[in-house]
């Protein structure tokens, strides 16, 4: 067996399986948190749960009025994080006795 050589690989070429089934960026539902994307093996198809809507949906969404990003907050969740702030002057500086 041959050992390793890093200057014969190409990191382009061993990844290009894996951009051939990335779905980001092809469908709105992929950042969606209703969505549950499902794919069956050595098949491109996707096929995409709503949740909100209860039933499966064509792959090639690009708008939908149930969109909720993954990586955003509930108001009850921005509030928990939040820092309370004084609104009365010289409080924020350190001046205020």
């Amino acid at each position: 067996m041959r050992a390793f050589d890093p200057d014969d690989f190409d990191i382009h070429t061993a990844a290009q399986p894996y951009r051939d089934r990335a779905v980001a960026g092809q469908n709105l539902c992929t950042g969606c948190k209703h969505s549950h994307l499902y794919r069956r093996q050595g098949d491109q198809h996707v096929a995409v749960y709503c949740q909100s809507l209860g039933r499966y949906v064509p792959p090639d969404i690009v708008e939908c009025s149930e969109f909720e990003a993954v990586a955003a907050l509930s108001l009850s969740q921005m509030r928990e994080i939040a820092l309370p702030i004084d609104p009365r002057p010289g409080v924020s500086d350190g001046s205020y006795r």
